[in-house]
């Protein structure tokens, strides 16, 4: 799946936590006057994902995909142009662009995924679902998914550390959320769980 330009890669570019920036190189730091304008389009996209998972775009005609691919990467050079003004534009655009996506979509006789079942999509452009039953269907469906039942992510988190130590922090900070698990001692990257051209006609 294509990585689209999101909040937190706009935080993060041009951050360099571990130094390897040296004094005398610049360093792309994008502006939150940019980076905010993603937000409400953040919010869209994440309820599409949430209900279609990644296929929605593949569930309306070739040409109106394409554009919609074009308009996300337009909007990442206008992210890393600093440019609030463009960003704006093509942001709101785009959060027209998700509803004409899905209203095309169900007129074509596509349906979303059932209400037991809820789709993220994480920064590596990877889609982790949740689903209460039919967990077997999605895994036949969609198998570039990780699909978890219900019971799947009940077990794991109850044989990880994470249970009891989620318990107390959720105690001390109810807002709280898991953002990362990170093994130690083994070969294994983080897991993260948040979990242009032509004219564009939305």
């Amino acid at each position: 799946m294509k990585q689209r330009i999101t909040v937190g890669k706009a935080k993060a570019r041009g951050r360099d936590p571990v130094g390897h920036i040296k004094p005398d190189e610049d360093a792309l730091v994008i502006k939150a006057a940019v980076w905010g304008q993603l937000e409400p389009l953040q919010r869209v996209a994440n309820e599409k994902i949430k209900r279609w998972g990644d296929y929605l775009p593949k569930c309306v005609p070739p040409e109106m995909a394409g554009r919609f691919e074009a308009a996300y990467e337009a909007l990442e050079a206008a992210v890393l142009d600093n440019d609030v003004v463009k960003t704006h534009e093509i942001a709101g655009q785009l959060m027209r662009a998700w509803d004409v996506l899905e209203k095309t979509a169900i007129a074509a006789g596509h349906e979303p995924l059932k209400e037991s079942a809820w789709c993220v999509q994480m920064e590596e452009g990877d889609v982790i679902c949740i689903a209460l039953h039919g967990h077997a269907e999605l895994r036949q469906k969609f198998p570039h998914w990780t699909v978890y039942g219900i019971e799947d992510a009940c077990r794991i988190l109850r044989a990880d550390w994470t249970a009891a130590f989620l318990d107390k922090a959720y105690d001390s900070f109810p807002n709280a959320k898991l953002t990362k698990v990170v093994y130690n001692g083994e070969d294994k990257e983080p897991i993260n769980w948040d979990l242009g051209g032509d004219e564009i006609p939305w």
